[in-house]
């Protein structure tokens, strides 16, 4: 889901809420509105009305957490991919994923001294790939990334069958290489 389809829902989903329980509050103490919603105060006044008003607003209100809930965890990749065999099914983890990732990153023999990894999804039953790392100084960053990311894509394509759309690397820092003095 786009990112700005998520804070547009959000948002609305943050009004609606707002609104439900600023109703909710109606429902408890019934003076609060009367002069401007007439309407309101004499829904609550009838006990049916009273009640098929609490179900709705409660409704709207649970609808509300859930659209929020929704769009906040579905930034990330939350669920396991899934590769039919001629068997069953085999279920791939987004920490599987990662752990692929930073152990090709890893030994791709480019001075990274630490690094975490991030799987997203994208189109296409696609993944997206970032990593973040932290290097030595005796690294040259361009080609060395490059292959890095090439290196991270062929190994997630061929360990799991998932179609890697891109990898993307953030240096976050660069260390110096400290020698080590032997006693």
């Amino acid at each position: 889901m786009n990112r700005i389809i998520r804070f547009v829902l959000i948002v609305y989903s943050t009004i609606l809420a707002i609104i439900s329980l600023l109703l909710l509050y109606a429902f408890v103490d019934d003076g609060i509105f009367a002069d401007m919603l007439s309407p309101l105060s004499n829904i609550v006044m009838d006990p049916y009305k009273k009640f098929v008003y609490l179900a709705i607003l409660l409704a709207l209100l649970i609808s509300c957490v859930i659209t929020v809930t929704y769009c906040i965890l579905n930034g990330r990749l939350s669920k396991t991919r899934i590769r039919q065999t001629e068997i069953g099914f085999v279920e791939i983890g987004v920490d599987a994923i990662e752990s692929i990732a930073l152990n090709s990153a890893k030994s791709a023999q480019a001075g990274i001294k630490t690094a975490r990894a991030r799987v997203f999804s994208a189109k296409n039953n696609a993944i997206r790939v970032s990593l973040s790392a932290v290097l030595y100084s005796n690294v040259e960053v361009p080609s060395t990334m490059g292959k890095v990311q090439e290196r991270v894509k062929k190994d997630i394509e061929r360990y799991t069958g998932i179609m890697v759309e891109n990898v993307s690397v953030k240096v976050s820092r660069v260390e110096p290489v400290v020698a080590k003095v032997e006693r």
